[in-house]
């Protein structure tokens, strides 16, 4: 180890510049899903457009949800009613296959989530726990982790999640 200290870069004239800072992507889904549960249309403004936040467009549309990009700005049309089976591509998405499953759960279709691989070694034991409490049909051979199907309704009761 050596004893200098690092000195930081110090600019040797005035910065002037402005810089677009990427939204994020634990947020852009978030707000995703929020948008998708409303009554009413809704604008997110500095989305991240990532592999992630793909597939969580795409697992809400699915649901039935309309998601139109305009760069950073996306518009949001809130879940419908569908009917028929649906298939959710989680990719490797953490909040896609733990915030998705309860959303799919309020459409009383048989949903089912899959992702990559490596997303099949996480557990989602306790998420998928707490929608039997709720009332949901969970298939998932025993395994608690994807792939599984969800179907819904659910009720009001209260759970307990180790998250």
């Amino acid at each position: 180890m050596s004893d200098e200290t690092w000195q930081a870069p110090v600019a040797d004239r005035t910065l002037d510049a402005v810089v677009d800072v990427p939204g994020s992507k634990s947020l852009t889904n978030r707000y995703l899903v929020l948008a998708a549960l409303a009554d009413g249309p809704g604008i997110l403004r500095g989305a991240l457009d990532s592999r992630d936040t793909r597939n969580m467009a795409g697992g809400l549309e699915a649901l039935g949800a309309g998601i139109e990009r305009d760069g950073a700005v996306w518009r949001i049309e809130p879940m419908t009613a569908g009917s028929g089976p649906v298939d959710v591509d989680c990719g490797l998405a953490g909040t896609v296959m733990r915030f998705l499953p309860p959303v799919a759960a309020l459409t009383g279709r048989p949903v089912r989530f899959d992702g990559e691989p490596p997303a099949r070694l996480r557990p989602m034991g306790p998420v998928l726990d707490a929608l039997r409490v709720l009332g949901a049909t969970v298939e998932d051979d025993g395994r608690g982790t994807l792939p599984f199907t969800v179907t819904g309704p659910i009720s009001g009761v209260a759970v307990d999640l180790d998250a």
